[in-house]
């Protein structure tokens, strides 16, 4: 099953929708992100991997009524969940990357660990950002090998739900080639013609979040896929009763704006 048939399903988009209800983990990274973006009302922005529109709430605010943002998800059941809730005449809905550039900015909330090959998805971003315009994206420090800091709790790194959650399981994750190191995507950045900036911040993963964003069933296909959403969610449950409730972790996000000068 491809990255884009894991999120195609209607149980991925409610689980995820209802962390993101719950949980300010992608609302404070999308604001972030926005920042980092330097946004300026009136343009026109492409959003890969728009997910269910959690990133466009962070922009619209910044475009004013003549901006416009286009939001490009490849899995049908979370562009069809984002297009329901964000109800906005500014904000269109395509399934792959647009044919035309000229786009002021195009920005990448958390999704970009997706998006491989890397050097394949910045050369796509190059092509269709207009020049003096950036293409901002972010991603979890971890994901590129940089560990978190200890938080506080019996389970200062969170690391005792997913291995309750994993005890006595064969692993069924496909085994994939590990994302580059920060110098690499500053340079393959550089190879496409985007001058890179980088920029990061953190944030607290509570034991809670981390239970509910595991809920969501491509975060724990590595270990459940063998159960149905609502099974996974039981399991992740029951282990989440025996682990601290008030252990926290630090998150830290990295961030990567390149400027087409």
């Amino acid at each position: 099953m491809t990255a884009v048939d894991q999120w195609d399903q209607a149980a991925t988009a409610d689980a995820y929708e209802a962390f993101c209800g719950r949980h300010a983990r992608y609302r404070e990274a999308n604001q972030s992100l926005a920042a980092h973006a330097a946004l300026e009302p009136g343009q026109r922005v492409l959003d890969v991997g728009a997910g269910t529109g959690r990133t466009a709430d962070a922009l619209l605010p910044t475009l004013g009524p003549t901006g416009t943002l286009t939001c490009f998800e490849p899995a049908l059941a979370m562009r069809l969940a984002g297009a329901e809730r964000l109800r906005d005449p500014r904000v269109s809905w395509v399934a792959e990357w647009p044919g035309e550039g000229g786009f002021d900015r195009i920005v990448c909330g958390a999704a970009i660990w997706q998006l491989l090959p890397l050097a394949e998805t910045f050369a796509k971003a190059a092509d269709r950002v207009a020049p003096g315009g950036a293409f901002c994206f972010n991603i979890p420090a971890l994901y590129l090998g940089v560990p978190d800091e200890p938080g506080e709790g019996r389970d200062p790194l969170l690391q005792e739900l997913p291995a309750r959650v994993a005890e006595g399981r064969t692993p069924t994750a496909v085994r994939s080639e590990p994302l580059p190191g920060s110098d690499a995507i500053d340079q393959w950045l550089l190879e496409v013609g985007l001058v890179p900036t980088r920029w990061s911040f953190r944030t607290r993963l509570t034991q809670a979040a981390y239970r509910d964003w595991l809920k969501v069933p491509p975060m724990s296909s590595g270990w459940l896929s063998h159960l149905g959403p609502d099974q996974r969610a039981e399991c992740i449950d029951r282990a989440y009763q025996v682990v601290d409730p008030d252990s926290w972790r630090w998150e830290r996000w990295l961030g990567w704006t390149g400027w087409k000068t």
